[in-house]
């Protein structure tokens, strides 16, 4: 009995940590990746903190999204992944796609998809086979002058609950639609840690 609950434990343990943050990987996308530090919210994150703390706005305008070296997989498509980080970083608190008097515009970048294999999570999910991945990057300008103030990469992988979202079809494009808000939702927070001396 007592061996049956360290499975449950071990199992339940796996099952809530299977969207985690990995090491994002260079793409050429950003400047400088040796300058980026873990952030409070993203994985690797860098800004100029005394040229957003003279910023009296915390509203960043939304730019570019577009893809760096990725290509469309069944069931999800490089477009799609696109619309949904679009979607979920205006539905947060920082960015948006009215220009308003905001100082700041946020490229970003998604420089690797893959939602996976869904028979390699179905039969060895909890120890990394088939988990989709998802990275994206970013570049926070001042637009007053054109210079950079923050960059990011984040990369998130997830095995859907170490296999069982598979078990009613390939959870693949589900997977990736969930890292794409969860990215969407550091970036946000992030944002918001950066401006919150000004609150």
């Amino acid at each position: 009995m007592k061996s049956f609950s360290v499975i449950l434990g071990i199992l339940f343990t796996v099952f809530t940590m299977t969207a985690q943050a990995a090491s994002p990987k260079p793409s050429g996308y950003l400047s400088d990746y040796d300058r980026l530090v873990e952030g409070e919210y993203l994985e690797a994150w860098w800004v100029d903190m005394p040229a957003i703390e003279r910023s009296k706005s915390p509203v960043v305008l939304l730019g570019d999204i577009s893809p760096i070296k990725v290509k469309d997989h069944k069931g999800v498509s490089v477009e799609e992944a696109i619309a949904w980080l679009k979607a979920d970083l205006l539905a947060g608190a920082t960015v948006s796609d009215a220009a308003g008097d905001t100082p700041y515009r946020i490229d970003l970048a998604i420089s690797y998809m893959d939602p996976g294999s869904a028979a390699k999570r179905i039969w060895a999910g909890e120890f990394g086979a088939g988990h989709a991945q998802l990275q994206v990057e970013g570049i926070v300008t001042d637009v007053r002058n054109n210079t950079v103030v923050a960059e990011f990469a984040e990369r998130r992988r997830s095995s859907g609950a170490i296999g069982i979202e598979d078990l009613g079809g390939d959870a693949g494009p589900h997977i990736i639609e969930h890292l794409v808000n969860l990215i969407a939702d550091d970036i946000d927070s992030e944002l918001r840690a950066s401006f919150r001396v000004l609150e």
